[in-house]
């Protein structure tokens, strides 16, 4: 088992939105095992995917499904938009959620709670950018 992160950075232009994310390595060497970016039109776009967060969650599973099963995610880096009427970070709960509903918990970091049921440790920082 490997930890890895992921950071997330929005470029919100009058024209496009536009999302970046790099996952790497936790180790010393922080190699980059995946990088994507995701362009939307604005004119073409119902925002409804980035309001709740999910099209983050949608990269996170797309960077699951493109790398070993040995790499675990450690933390989720979100840039808050300054713009949160077109894109916002999705919540802990939501993040929770959908790892567990899309089988994706072997993924993360996690444990099993009193109660039986799984809790996720990843951790989920959200920073808001200057500039």
């Amino acid at each position: 088992m490997e930890l890895f992160r992921i950071r997330f950075i929005n470029k919100i232009r009058p024209d496009t939105i536009e999302i970046r994310y790099r996952a790497v390595l936790k180790s010393h060497s922080s190699d980059t095992v995946f990088e994507g970016h995701q362009l939307f039109l604005r004119s073409y776009l119902d925002t409804t995917i980035l309001k709740s967060g999910e099209v983050a969650l949608k990269a996170i599973f797309n960077i699951f499904s493109a790398t070993p099963k040995d790499l675990v995610l450690d933390q989720v880096a979100f840039e808050q938009s300054h713009d949160r009427s077109l894109l916002q970070v999705p919540t802990k709960q939501f993040f929770d959620q959908y790892v567990i509903d899309n089988d994706m918990l072997d993924r993360g970091v996690h444990h099993q709670g009193e109660d039986g049921k799984p809790m996720i440790d990843t951790k989920l920082v959200t920073e808001l950018r200057i500039g």
